[in-house]
């Protein structure tokens, strides 16, 4: 394996699966990416946007964005720490499995490691965790930790 993927949301899980991606790529002598995916709705959107205007506050749309770099900065730190030659770091927006996807067939990856549950469980129930989109769309090795 040359290119192992993390994608993390912060969540125990992910950080989980982040520890794991690291110990394999130390391991392996692999690059490790680290993808975080910023998400929200169009509701989440228009809640923010009104929140932010009444409590005038003009950056409040970045917050995700900056938060979802913060979790991807916190797996590159524990990476680095614990050895891993080439970590490189991205931050995308929109829909996770959408977005992992597109970045395991842009960097052709050779596997993708993920937690099994996000902070999202109650879309997970009802949508299907990104977890389990990937494992049936991935083109690449999926590993899932608990």
């Amino acid at each position: 394996m040359k290119r192992i993927l993390v994608a993390t949301d912060g969540s125990e899980h992910a950080l989980t699966a982040a520890q794991l991606a690291t110990e394999l790529a130390a391991g392996m002598g692999a690059e490790l990416h680290v993808l975080a995916v910023a998400y929200r709705d169009r509701s989440e959107e228009e809640e923010l946007r009104e929140f932010a205007k009444i409590e005038h506050l003009g950056g409040m749309l970045n917050v995700i964005g900056e938060i979802a770099k913060s979790h991807a900065e916190q797996a590159r730190r524990q990476a680095e720490t614990q050895g891993v030659k080439t970590v490189k770091v991205s931050v995308a927006e929109g829909d996770p499995t959408e977005q992992i996807l597109a970045f395991i067939q842009k960097n052709t990856i050779d596997a993708v490691v993920v937690g099994r549950r996000g902070r999202s469980r109650i879309a997970g129930l009802l949508l299907g965790s990104v977890s389990q989109k990937l494992a049936t769309l991935a083109p690449c090795i999926v590993v899932i930790c608990p």
